[in-house]
């Protein structure tokens, strides 16, 4: 199921019909996956209204049981992130906005929509395109980001979709996480059936790529980070060169086989390197015991340097 096919008038029409607050200023922001968002004011305060499509007039009333688990899929997929939204009170994980989930019909389709903070800055993805991070910046990164994993972790979640693209930058130099909605629940039903692989299948550790949930824990999410922070200073994805093909890329992350970081980019300090390197380690026991653990470590670092 693609994102919905939805403009600025349009956007204004549904939050017209659908909202008591004052909505002003909407302009298109991106599209991805199945979401299409839109940066606008909310009672004067800029935020972003997300829209996932979960019905359309090519699948309403349909039997198929394919197109039912997909919508029922994205519905669940949307609660799961309002609710982790609302359970996690951090500034590296981004926060819901003043307008709940809500289920609004338009043009015979069937949306979701909700809204969220808007954060002035720049995704990751996009600032790695122009240039390697500063190795403070990068602290800054590690300190952020397993921050946002350990109150995941808290809660009983695991993000298992940490990668550039969903992490934001923002004017003060702060990394926000954001995109939960395929967030393993530890403790109750997983979102996906068991014959699938979820997430980016660069950005996924060995654990995720075996599927064993049981062993799935912030451990696989540290694992993510290690990748992110390697691309972050070298420029270059440990397990990925071009002409790779994806079952190559598997094997690599399985192998825990990639170039040291000193080899690509001189001048980094030699803990923080050990540190990501002991991020990527193929067994999560050889990971980090702890978030807590983690951050005092990054912490006393950046402090340092």
């Amino acid at each position: 199921m693609q994102a919905p096919i939805l403009s600025v008038s349009d956007v204004y029409e549904i939050m017209e019909s659908h909202s008591q607050n004052i909505i002003e200023d909407i302009e298109f922001l991106s599209t991805g996956g199945q979401k299409i968002v839109f940066k606008c004011k909310i009672d004067k305060v800029p935020y972003t209204l997300k829209f996932l499509e979960i019905e359309s007039k090519e699948t309403e009333g349909t039997t198929d049981e394919n197109d039912t688990g997909i919508e029922s899929e994205v519905l669940a997929r949307a609660s799961r992130e309002i609710d982790i939204m609302n359970q996690c009170d951090t500034p590296t994980l981004v926060k819901l906005g003043p307008i709940g989930l809500n289920i609004v019909s338009f043009d015979e389709k069937k949306l979701l929509m909700f809204s969220e903070e808007y954060i002035d800055g720049e995704d990751l993805h996009t600032i790695l395109l122009n240039r390697k991070l500063s190795e403070k910046e990068a602290l800054n990164l590690a300190i952020n980001i397993s921050d946002a994993i350990d109150h995941l972790w808290n809660i009983g979640m695991v993000h298992r979709d940490i990668k550039p693209k969903n992490i934001m930058q923002n004017k003060n130099g702060d990394f926000i996480l954001l995109d939960t909605g395929i967030a393993f629940d530890t403790q109750g039903k997983a979102l996906t059936q068991a014959s699938l692989i979820i997430g980016t299948a660069i950005y996924m550790s060995p654990e995720q790529i075996t599927n064993v949930k049981i062993n799935i824990d912030f451990r696989s999410d540290l694992f993510l980070l290690g990748i992110v922070l390697y691309q972050a200073l070298t420029g270059s994805h440990p397990f990925y060169k071009q002409g790779v093909n994806t079952m190559q890329i598997i094997a690599n992350i399985m192998e825990a086989q990639f170039t040291p970081i000193e080899n690509l980019r001189s001048g980094i300090n030699k803990r923080f390197s050990r540190i990501i390197t002991r991020l990527l380690s193929r067994h999560p026991h050889m990971r980090f015991k702890s978030c807590e653990n983690l951050i005092d470590m990054l912490t006393k670092l950046k402090e340092e340097i």
